[in-house]
C-alpha cells in the first residue's frame, strides 16, 4: 500500500467564515495544556506535548454549534474514505479536541491509538495559516526519518490511520498562533 493513499488532505474542507467562528470560541475556551497518556495514566508532560487543549462535550450547550459545524465536514469525508477504503465499516466519532498552539508549541512523534483507545481513523482540522512552523510531519514507522510534511491552510483537513503505521508530529510553533482541532473515529 502506498503511504500517500491513505492519507488523504481535502483543501478547504471548513469555511473561513466557520473557521473564524470556531477560532473565536477557541479564544474563550482553550486555557488548559494537553494531556498525554502515559503507560495508564493521562498527565500534562511538556516535554513530549505542549499545547492548549479543550475538549468538546456533546452534552455542553455551548459546545453543540461547534460540534455540528465539525461533525458535518468530517462525515461528508469519512464517507468517501470509506468509499475508497471499503473494508473501513462502522465508525463513529470519539473525541474532539480544539487545540491552540502557541510560539514555542509542539507535539513530538506519536500515534493515536493505544491498548486502551482503539482509534481507527484520524482528523486533523486547521484553522489558520496566520502562523509559522507547526508543520503535520509524518514519520517513517521503522526507520522514524521525516516520510511526508503536510503544511496546512485555513479549513484544510487531513483524514489517516491512527495505528502504528503513522506515526506523526507538529513541530514547533515559531511565529503567531497556530488552532486546529483533532479528532477520531473508532
Amino acid at each position: 500500500m502506498n503511504f500517500d493513499k491513505s492519507i488523504h488532505r481535502v483543501d478547504g474542507a471548513v469555511s473561513e467564515d466557520n473557521c473564524t467562528l470556531i477560532i473565536k470560541y477557541m479564544d474563550l475556551t482553550c486555557k488548559e495544556k494537553a494531556k498525554t497518556l502515559v503507560g495508564n495514566k493521562i498527565l500534562e508532560n511538556k516535554n513530549h506535548r505542549d499545547v492548549y487543549n479543550y475538549g468538546l462535550n456533546p452534552n455542553n450547550n455551548e459546545d453543540k454549534p461547534y460540534i455540528k459545524i465539525i461533525l458535518d465536514v468530517m462525515q461528508k469525508e469519512l464517507i468517501k474514505y470509506m468509499n475508497t477504503f471499503s473494508f473501513l465499516k462502522e465508525v463513529r466519532v470519539q473525541d474532539m479536541q480544539l487545540l491552540k498552539y502557541e510560539v514555542g508549541h509542539f507535539y513530538k512523534s506519536h500515534i493515536d491509538s493505544f491498548y486502551t483507545v482503539n482509534r481507527q481513523l484520524s482528523f486533523i482540522i486547521n484553522l489558520n495559516d496566520t502562523y509559522e512552523g507547526g508543520d503535520i510531519i509524518f514519520k517513517h514507522p521503522t526507520e522514524r526519518h521525516t516520510q511526508k510534511i503536510f503544511d496546512l491552510k485555513k479549513g484544510d483537513l487531513l483524514i489517516f490511520p491512527s495505528n502504528f503505521m503513522y506515526p506523526h508530529e507538529v513541530s514547533q510553533v515559531t511565529k503567531g498562533t497556530r488552532y486546529s482541532i483533532v479528532s477520531w473515529y473508532a
